[in-house]
């Protein structure tokens, strides 16, 4: 495992993204990459960081296993079905996988999402209990959809804000961070890293979003698996 790099403060959020390799040019925010790191399954409460250590799961259904894909490969599924999510999709759906859809094996348990479900740009999102002034340890794997003969690169974004209120926005408002980066469609890619909470942040909206897509189908692109957050970093 190579040693993390302590990065500085970006604006009123802190962001340590530990990454394969470094962000384009076009990533959002002004992280540096650290080392990489094991990933932990999403949805877990096991305890992996030894004797004593609680890991606790901050979030709903980041496996998205739930519900389940019968009789298809893939089905679209009103927001309301889909536990823990929302989405600014034009037509509420969210878009979940089995796995072997298009040769893709999920990256944990047996079903992944598309972020592009009947329109371009989506984003998923939910709404997380948090601790002000807290980090809090993040980890998703990212994929582009093969959707030509060569190798195709999709751009995806992660987005943490406090949960914004009276208001339909999906990225929040204040002490806010956004990190983006790409993936092809030759394996699944790990994106990690940390947030840390403003004051009186209760409630913190992450959010998933599909910045770009190698695909000129406005439904096709940007595969995520295995969203986990928790506020120990020896469970991540």
């Amino acid at each position: 495992m190579l040693k993390t790099h302590m990065l500085p403060v970006v604006g009123a959020a802190a962001l340590l993204a530990t990454l394969v390799s470094a962000p384009p040019a076009s990533a959002a925010g002004a992280g540096k990459p650290g080392g990489s790191g094991t990933a932990g399954m999403a949805g877990s409460s096991a305890n992996k960081a030894g004797p004593g250590a609680v890991c606790k799961e901050l979030t709903t259904g980041g496996g998205f296993e739930q519900p389940k894909v019968k009789g298809a490969d893939w089905m679209l599924f009103d927001e309301d079905d889909v536990p823990g999510w929302r989405t600014d999709d034009p037509d509420g759906k969210i878009e979940i996988w089995r796995s072997g859809m298009d040769g893709v094996p999920a990256r944990f348990g047996s079903q992944f999402a598309e972020l592009n479900a009947t329109g371009s740009g989506n984003s998923i999102y939910q709404d997380i209990k948090t601790k002000p002034n807290t980090k809090i340890y993040w980890s998703f794997w990212i994929r582009a959809r093969d959707t030509s003969d060569a190798k195709d690169v999709d751009a995806t974004q992660i987005h943490f804000g406090r949960t914004p209120r009276n208001d339909g926005s999906v990225n929040g408002v204040g002490s806010t961070f956004a990190y983006m980066n790409t993936a092809t469609d030759v394996s699944w890619r790990r994106l990690s890293g940390w947030y840390q909470t403003g004051a009186n942040q209760t409630s913190t909206r992450v959010t998933l979003t599909a910045v770009e897509s190698a695909s000129t189908d406005e439904g096709m692109g940007n595969l995520v698996d295995g969203l986990t957050i928790v506020d120990n970093k020896k469970c991540i």
